[in-house]
């Protein structure tokens, strides 16, 4: 994959998540960046999934919550690095890897604000909803958009 793209992948999770910014609970925001992780690593493999994902992410936390903004570069660095394992993809594995990814994310922000000083358990557990429908907005809008993206390119 050309740097080029990797870098344009990246640009776009972080307007996607800068774009619609809902706060929860915690201190954190809903957002639609994670449709943009998923696209970005059916598109472009684990590298760019991993590179978009968690750079893209932390560049839009530093725009306003600077303080989650490790947390984030490693979650979603994670989440799209193994949905960027379909490539190339096999039709299960474009179903597959990114669930397994979303699951990362979901765990991962849970245990961040779990452990991460004066936050706790108790956000941990209010934010778990609203995570969960990022995960499964991210989940179903990624696949989407990788398979629309396949549908026009192949024609």
């Amino acid at each position: 994959m050309k740097w080029y793209l990797i870098v344009g992948l990246t640009v776009m999770v972080m307007i996607a998540t800068v774009l619609v910014r809902i706060p929860v609970p915690g201190g954190g925001y809903f957002n639609l960046g994670d449709v943009v992780i998923i696209f970005s690593g059916l598109f472009g493999g684990w590298k760019a999934g991993l590179i978009a994902g968690g750079i893209g992410s932390a560049l839009a936390d530093l725009i306003g919550f600077p303080v989650f903004a490790p947390i984030t570069l490693i979650v979603k660095g994670l989440e799209g690095l193994v949905a960027g394992l379909a490539k190339p993809a096999v039709k299960w594995q474009i179903y597959f890897f990114p669930a397994i990814a979303v699951i990362i994310m979901i765990a991962g922000y849970f245990l961040g604000c779990w452990l991460f000083p004066n936050l706790g358990l108790a956000v941990a557990i209010a934010d778990l909803p609203v995570n969960i429908i990022q995960a499964v907005a991210g989940y179903i809008g990624g696949i989407a958009l990788h398979l629309a993206y396949t549908k026009i390119s192949s024609t």
